[in-house]
């Protein structure tokens, strides 16, 4: 938002391109795209601004290798669903893992991930309608400490 008004940056509507180049050309095509991500305090714009992520997911979505992380604060994800005629629902099926542990997510949910546990990846194996995806940490830093699993562990990516 450009406004002069002293606290205009606070309304943020605009924000650099994540780290994992999740903003593609034709979000549609692509089956999603990230709208907003907030990480290192907006590279210094908005002092004490934490962590944020979200995402806008149209179609099914595989990450690729499995590449689990983790933080030395709290994080919460979310997925949520759009259908409003099912607002509980994710009206979709999502595969996450937290450490050696695969879940599949079929409503809409908040998972708090606790420091130090190491989690991701998630795959969107059906989308009917959009899901937001959704993460956030009461960091001003977002790091990734981990080197991908190879081989990927027994059932990832498989329903």
């Amino acid at each position: 938002m450009s406004d002069q008004r002293k606290r205009a940056k606070y309304i943020i509507d605009k924000t650099p391109e994540p780290f994992n180049h999740f903003r593609p050309a034709d979000p549609k095509a692509a089956g999603g795209t990230n709208v907003l991500y907030i990480n290192n305090e907006l590279n210094g714009a908005v002092p004490n601004a934490t962590y944020l992520e979200v995402a806008l997911i149209s179609k099914p979505l595989h990450p690729g290798a499995f590449q689990q992380h983790a933080h030395s604060v709290d994080e919460y994800i979310m997925f949520l669903g759009t259908n409003m005629d099912r607002p509980f629902d994710l009206d979709g099926v999502v595969e996450w893992w937290m450490e050696d542990e695969k879940y599949i997510l079929t409503k809409s949910c908040a998972i708090f991930v606790p420091k130090g546990v190491y989690h991701y990846p998630f795959v969107f194996h059906e989308v009917n309608s959009p899901v937001f995806f959704i993460a956030s940490a009461g960091a001003t830093h977002y790091a990734e400490p981990r080197d991908p699993v190879d081989p990927a562990p027994e059932g990832y990516g498989v329903l």
